[in-house]
């Protein structure tokens, strides 16, 4: 299920103004953290300003997309300047490098999304890391308002695909 969800994201980047960018992805595999970083360089007339959730994260409740985190992610994923596939063997390291970037936004499957304050955080033993204080939605059928540290919202370290989007 994973892979065919990564297959219809790649789809979908593709074929959305291939012709108005330039696009290089490098990827990296550490093995010590098992951890997939994508770094984007581009030349690509999508910004962040294309992604009103990081202006307002409130923004995302009047997006009638059936499902705006989904739309979020693959915006997201041509815009970001790296995508941080997050564990708990990486999370720590993922946060520190976090606090180098103007927003910082996790991904929880296609149900749950937020955007971080890297400067507030409360310690948690499930995750092994000083977790952010965090705001967005959970979609339970609708999107819910969330407001708490970032390990309260994402849930316990498990297989669910948690990506961290970086960007300047």
């Amino acid at each position: 299920m994973k892979h065919l969800a990564y297959i219809l994201i790649l789809v979908l980047a593709f074929s959305c103004k291939e012709d108005q960018k330039e696009k290089v992805d490098t990827k990296v595999e550490s093995t010590t953290h098992k951890e997939t970083t994508t770094k984007n360089t581009e030349k690509d007339t999508e910004t962040t300003t294309d992604l009103p959730f990081l202006i307002d994260i409130k923004s995302l409740e009047k997006d009638t997309s059936a499902n705006p985190i989904e739309v979020f992610k693959t915006k997201a994923t041509n815009v970001a300047t790296e995508v941080v596939k997050l564990n708990k063997d990486n999370i720590k390291d993922a946060l520190t490098k976090a606090k180098d970037f103007k927003n910082v936004v996790i991904t929880v499957d296609n149900h749950t999304i937020i955007k971080l304050d890297v400067n507030d955080c409360k310690p948690s033993g499930a995750w092994s890391a000083c977790m952010p204080k965090a705001e967005g939605y959970i979609k339970k059928g609708d999107l819910v308002y969330q407001n708490d540290y970032a390990n309260n919202i994402i849930g316990l370290p498990d297989g669910q695909e948690r990506l961290m989007f970086l960007f300047d």
